[in-house]
């Protein structure tokens, strides 16, 4: 038997296991880039992390070579730091041509290719932010995932699918236009930020919609399995995975998934998402009787 065949179930594992862990932590002591990598060793076992882990590695020494030659620098300034070295030097760009790719959101397959999604190589940025302290995060910005640089008094926003440009506000205006059409308006909630974990999700969701949008069930269930391992709390995944279970014609283990939505959303005072689940059950169990 070939090696790497035999290893792989105890790797899946290994893998499984850290993601388990990472469902343990707060969102603020997720490492986010370490996460991405092993979502996205889950779907290449075949692949040793360590060189994608040098390369985030890379990045983070460069930025912060760059960071000390610049005294006291301010947002713009720490944002033109990360854009030439993350877009420049390293050649990270949005993917363009393909954007529907599924390797686009795996964080190993950005790597190799330098190009990706923009919450795929917002994900490199948060990383070098995180292990640098910056105070850097993900906006609740729909359509296309953007990040605020924070330093001081000062912030600006970060476009990293689109070589690290900063962006103003008719820039921001400009771009949701573009998404969701000219009657469209900036609201406070575009501003919000999003934790590491709502990130991770956004990036699995792109991944999980390109599945379902080809009827691979098996390819979803993975993926939404791994979703609920790093975010064990959050019921929806749970809903979203008896759909998953229906279609693929699983019905015992779709009124598993719906009864666990339920109960976490009804122990978290959510009752719409508790509703739904119930309903979603009663109307199964009608069918399967």
């Amino acid at each position: 038997m070939d090696e790497k065949l035999s290893e792989e179930p105890d790797l899946r594992a290994a893998i499984e296991a850290e993601l388990r862990a990472a469902g343990e932590l707060a969102d603020e002591e997720l490492n986010i880039g370490g996460v991405a990598l092993a979502l996205a060793q889950w779907d290449n076992p075949g692949k040793d992390r360590t060189p994608y882990l040098t390369e985030l590695e890379a990045l983070t020494d460069a930025v912060r070579e760059s960071l000390v030659k610049a005294e006291a620098p301010g947002a713009d300034m720490i944002a033109m730091v990360l854009a030439n070295i993350i877009s420049g030097r390293f050649s990270y760009r949005g993917d363009t041509e393909t954007y529907d790719d599924p390797k686009n959101a795996d964080l190993m397959a950005v790597i190799d290719r330098r190009k990706g999604l923009p919450v795929s190589l917002g994900i490199l940025y948060l990383h070098v932010g995180r292990a640098l302290g910056l105070d850097l995060a993900g906006l609740n910005f729909p359509g296309h995932f953007i990040l605020r640089l924070q330093a001081g008094p000062e912030a600006t926003i970060i476009d990293p699918f689109n070589r690290g440009q900063t962006l103003t506000t008719a820039d921001l205006l400009n771009l949701l236009r573009s998404i969701e059409g000219q009657q469209a308006r900036l609201i406070p909630e575009h501003h919000v930020s999003v934790s590491p974990r709502d990130i991770l999700l956004r990036l699995q969701n792109n991944i999980l919609s390109r599945a379902l949008g080809a009827g691979e069930y098996d390819r979803a269930r993975d993926v939404v399995s791994r979703m609920i391992w790093f975010a064990p709390d959050r019921a929806g995944l749970q809903f979203e995975l008896g759909r998953i279970e229906i279609h693929a014609g699983h019905m015992g283990a779709a009124a598993s998934a719906f009864e666990a939505c339920r109960n976490m959303a009804s122990d978290a005072g959510d009752r719409r998402v508790a509703d739904m689940a119930s309903e979603a059950l009663k109307r199964l169990k009608a069918k399967l009787n």
